[in-house]
């Protein structure tokens, strides 16, 4: 019996320690979980600033707001418009916006469908579609539609900005 129980004893032991550190939770696997769970609500919280921020920014197009539609471009942002050359620099893409608001009719509108953040939370890209619509010199109707990517940057105040932004149309 006594030869038996010392054979047994360490096998108890050796699974009584298993069994236990495989229940039991690890401290880094409780911050690999507060931090995904972080980082869940952060990247959540993202996507509504991006996705509320796309809307303001098609609402200052619509209403042809030169200088709030350029406010939300990055310093050294870079726009790619349809056909035509990428433009550096938020003065410059001042200058491309200015013709794009000038023509009468609903102008310039969009909607996003979707946006994915980055796994570091400092980059994010949105897709989406957009309607062109401008009245010609004869009162009519043009209507141009398209699609779009913007790539939106975590500025260091907390605050997102467009740095890319390029589009082309369906036609």
């Amino acid at each position: 019996m006594s030869r038996l129980r010392s054979f047994l004893l360490p096998i108890v032991a050796v699974s009584a320690i298993i069994f236990t550190a495989s229940c039991g939770s690890t401290p880094d696997k409780d911050a690999q979980a507060q931090h995904d769970r972080e980082a869940q609500k952060a990247g959540v919280a993202a996507e509504a600033a991006i996705r509320a921020n796309s809307i303001a920014w098609s609402q200052a197009a619509t209403a042809k707001d030169l200088d709030k539609v350029v406010s939300f471009y990055a310093d050294d942002a870079v726009e790619m418009p349809n056909q035509a050359p990428a433009v550096k620099g938020k003065d410059n893409i001042r200058k491309t916006w200015g013709p794009l608001l000038a023509p009468p009719g609903p102008g310039l509108s969009w909607q996003t469908s979707s946006v994915e953040i980055a796994r570091s939370g400092e980059l994010a890209y949105e897709t989406g579609n957009y309607n062109f619509v401008t009245i010609d010199k004869k009162g009519k109707t043009n209507d141009l539609k398209g699609k779009y990517v913007v790539v939106w940057k975590k500025q260091s105040d907390g605050s997102w900005k467009v740095v890319v932004d390029t589009d082309n149309t369906d036609q």
